[in-house]
């Protein structure tokens, strides 16, 4: 079998390896990571692991025997998050394992996520686990095309152990819907994600934008409810021009507030400049403490 040359690539041949194997969702990566690298490279995985290293979600380590170690942060106690982290080392291994010996990969305060070639491994690193653990077809199948709701995306998550936020990012990256992911924190935009109909219509807000006040007025009202979904609010909240539909998760654990944004109304105009975000930069956030942990 020949070796992929890209992450996706990779992510995609792996999955459907694992589904003709026979093998149900999810992914099991402490299972195939080994077994793959076993037959294929002479410098195998030898080990998935916990280490007790606060703040590094998760690390690919090589031994002075030649073999490599995964290791995870087991004081994490969301599968969802393990899983993808697992995941993201795995793909670490399979493109970037001639660049170091050592990838350790967790909150961005401790680690060096601001040059390009981290920048750059560290999408590469999300993009095969996101193919990995939930590739597109099946993602659409169990879809079947209908409407999108928190409680389905939840069904989703837990179908390939990941966060709800890698998920709702999935389905982002897939749907013909303009609808935009929000993490905020303090009344404040901490990142944001539109689908790419969304990024047309102009659906987008950058780091730092101040949330409107009804919306934080909604957040504290609602404050001991979990969720609500589609609450449809008026111009000028989500977008200058565009009425939308908004779902809202609270997370006391992180102490963030998540929105799920859709414009039905959407009028699809093409702008000359492209937002620099793509969905993997979002999932870059997860090992921050940003992450919609499940």
């Amino acid at each position: 079998m020949t070796d992929p040359i890209s992450a996706a690539a990779w992510g995609m041949q792996l999955s459907k390896l694992w589904t003709a194997s026979g093998q149900a969702f999810p992914v099991d990566v402490r299972v195939l990571a080994p077994e793959v690298t076993r037959q294929r490279f002479n410098d195998p995985i030898a080990d998935i692991r916990p280490h007790g290293i606060t703040g590094i979600d998760g690390m690919l380590s090589r031994r002075k025997k030649g073999d490599w170690i995964i290791s995870y942060d087991n004081a994490v106690l969301a599968p969802g998050r393990i899983n993808f982290t697992l995941a993201h080392e795995f793909g670490h291994y399979l493109c970037h394992r001639h660049l170091q010996e050592q990838f350790r990969c967790g909150s961005s305060e401790l680690l060096d996520y601001y040059s390009d070639l981290s920048r750059r491994i560290e999408k590469e690193a999300n993009m095969f686990a996101s193919y990995l653990l939930m590739p597109a077809d099946d993602f659409r199948r169990q879809l079947n095309g209908g409407t999108i709701t928190l409680e389905a995306l939840g069904n989703l998550a837990s179908r390939y152990q990941t966060s709800l936020t890698a998920t709702t990012l999935k389905w982002l990256e897939l749907t013909n819907e303009p609808a935009m992911l929000v993490m905020a924190r303090d009344d404040f935009v901490c990142w944001s994600y539109p689908s790419a109909s969304a990024r047309r219509a102009g659906g987008y807000l950058s780091p730092g934008y101040p949330i409107a006040d009804e919306v934080v007025e909604r957040t504290r009202v609602l404050r001991n409810r979990s969720r609500h979904e589609w609450m449809h609010v008026p111009p000028g909240v989500w977008h200058p021009s565009m009425e939308a539909e908004e779902a809202m998760i609270n997370s006391d654990k992180y102490d963030m507030t998540i929105f799920l944004v859709r414009f039905p109304s959407a009028r699809f105009v093409d702008h000359d400049d492209e937002i620099d975000t793509d969905a993997f930069d979002g999932l870059e956030k997860l090992g921050n403490g940003q992450g919609w942990a499940r």
